[in-house]
């Protein structure tokens, strides 16, 4: 029987759980995490209230966030330069993929390899996990991704190399904001 992982309260914890918000050139994003690694980054925002309400609701109720800005200080740098449109590496990062299923954490560490400012299809990333059948099944993983930026998700395009779903706020034009950033232009979708 598969393990079914909502959108929302996958994390179980079993160490406490820290965030920061930072603001950058596009918004407010916001980075949650525990000694395991990065759990949740939420794409920019108009305000931290929003981030903070995003980051509060994805973790189980009963679940404290405690404010932590030093340990992010590192990866809130490299946000903020993203950002601002230049390149930024978060290939090192360490995860928490603890909720997640062997196929599940395979296609998001296969998506964190593709490198700034190039694209893939889905197809690939179901090729590239050793599932060249299930680019669909990829690309509902993709739907649930976590860490959007740090898997970056927003490199991911449809077969005829055209924009499709993002699920982050702000949608397809979000995703489009971030691959012009890398200096990546995309086919209009008309």
């Amino acid at each position: 029987m598969k393990k079914k992982i909502s959108k929302q309260n996958v994390h179980t914890p079993e160490k406490p759980i820290y965030y920061h918000i930072v603001k950058t050139d596009l918004g407010w994003v916001g980075i949650a995490g525990n000694e395991s690694g990065l759990i949740r980054l939420i794409l920019p925002e108009n305000s931290p209230e929003s981030i903070f309400e995003q980051l509060n609701s994805y973790f189980r109720s009963g679940e404290t966030l405690f404010r932590n800005d030093g340990l992010f200080t590192s990866l809130s740098e490299r946000i903020t330069a993203y950002f601002a449109g230049k390149p930024a590496e978060f290939g090192k990062e360490k995860l928490n993929l603890s909720p997640f299923t062997p196929f599940q954490k395979k296609v998001l560490l296969t998506a964190r390899e593709i490198p700034y400012g190039k694209t893939r299809t889905y197809l690939w990333l179901a090729e590239q996990s050793g599932f060249p059948k299930a680019y669909r099944a990829a690309g509902g993983v993709m739907k649930m991704n976590p860490l959007p930026l740090i898997i970056p998700c927003h490199r991911v395009l449809g077969s005829n190399g055209q924009l499709t779903g993002f699920s982050s706020r702000g949608g397809i034009e979000l995703k489009r904001k971030m691959l012009a950033l890398e200096g990546v232009l995309v086919r209009s979708n008309k």
